[in-house]
């Protein structure tokens, strides 16, 4: 379970091994451009059932061009459908958990509906192609005895919580030495059709092990808050991005390169400064330097809005507002361009609240408007934007 948890961009193309890359150092764009937004919460009518949120939607996959969002619940197999726009259940499917068309392998972790009306489900192993039927009509395991093209040195994994493509088509995620909690080395690229494995290395400038929080609380046993990578998809490219640093890597399929951005924000620090204990040994200084790391800038996941061809991110930190009388954590909307370009921070008021304990919840786009979910124990809740752009008057 553990596992489970106006620029031009400057071209890096890899062949066998990843070359030195140029880093790009980006600050916001002079722009016209004016922003607003209002914020209220939606709660889904699930009527008699009780929706599975032990999660936090981590299983679930938005689709856009239905308007419909389908929660998986791993134990019992049931996909809830909800209607975002009509703010309810409309419909449930039910998968067999055992059995040659059952969904678990492992452990399932996500879901993906397909533009050709395939369910994909995530066993972090395995990938599994359900029909319409409910029958499995195909499997995908991520290993080198199962896959043509690259192969996976020894000791190295494929991270299963990845991505699928939203045609269907391949299997997107993280590689590297997972198993013995070692370095991430790059992209993976799981074509379904072919069966086939492309790893393409990227240096990431590693830092998150000097950020992560160790408490070896008995001998053989420990636990770590570590930091985070996300991967997002941009139909057939990739980005790669992190809780720690203002930056991301964008995989381009069309002339397979990676680019790297770092941004400069006027609203929050850019990188975070690591100022809390790595190594605790109790429960006081493990909560003590938990406290402390989650004050400093923590930046979520990219989140694309697939109508307007914008991206967005929520990031917070902690500042001192001495009016009110301390510290307030204060949240941080940045938009993003087609071409990835930061075109607008907006700091938010400081009533409004991202859920999220780290970094923001599952947030997607619905009819323009980012819904981040909110845990109210026993309701399906989102907290809604609702973004407005406009243009200065002369």
């Amino acid at each position: 379970m553990n596992r489970l948890l106006a620029f031009l961009f400057v071209p890096v193309i890899f062949s066998c091994s990843a070359k030195l890359e140029k880093e790009e150092v980006l600050a916001e764009e002079s722009s016209a451009l004016l922003f607003d937004y209002t914020l209220d919460t939606v709660i889904i009518d699930s009527g008699d059932s009780k929706p599975y949120l032990d999660m936090k939607l981590v299983s679930s996959d938005y689709v856009a061009s239905e308007g419909l969002l389908y929660n998986l619940d791993p134990g019992t197999g049931r996909v809830d459908v909800i209607d975002i726009a009509a703010q309810k259940l409309t419909d449930q499917i039910q998968f067999e958990i055992d059995g040659p068309n059952g969904i678990r392998r492992y452990f399932p972790t996500g879901i993906k509906k397909t533009s050709g009306d395939d369910l994909i489900i995530r066993d972090y192993y395995d990938i599994l192609r359900m029909g319409t039927d409910k029958k499995l009509k195909d499997s995908y395991r991520l290993r080198n005895h199962t896959l043509a093209g690259d192969n996976l040195r020894d000791g190295q994994e494929i991270n299963g919580m990845g991505e699928v493509a939203q045609d269907g088509t391949f299997f997107a995620s993280y590689y590297g030495y997972y198993p013995s909690n070692g370095p991430i080395m790059g992209l993976a690229k799981v074509d379904f059709a072919s069966k086939s494995l492309r790893l393409i290395p990227v240096d990431f400038k590693e830092q998150s092990a000097k950020l992560t929080i160790r408490w070896d609380f008995r001998e053989g046993k420990s636990t770590v808050i570590p930091e985070f990578k996300f991967l997002t998809l941009d139909k057939h490219n990739f980005i790669a991005s992190n809780t720690y640093k203002n930056e991301l890597w964008y995989y381009d399929a069309g002339t397979d390169s990676v680019y790297h951005r770092v941004y400069k924000s006027k609203l929050t620090a850019n990188v975070k400064r690591g100022n809390f204990r790595k190594r605790v040994r109790s429960m006081r200084e493990y909560t003590l330097a938990k406290n402390r790391k989650y004050q400093e800038v923590v930046f979520g996941p990219i989140v694309k809005d697939p109508t307007k061809q914008l991206f967005y991110r929520y990031s917070r930190e902690v500042q001192q507002v001495p009016d009110r009388g301390g510290s307030f954590f204060r949240f941080v909307l940045t938009v993003f361009d087609d071409q990835l370009n930061q075109v607008h921070e907006e700091k938010l008021a400081l009533s409004a609240a991202i859920p999220g304990e780290y970094y923001a919840n599952k947030t997607f786009v619905h009819q323009g408007m980012l819904y981040t979910f909110l845990d109210l124990k026993s309701q399906l809740a989102f907290v809604r934007l609702k973004p407005t752009f406009y243009h200065e008057k002369n």
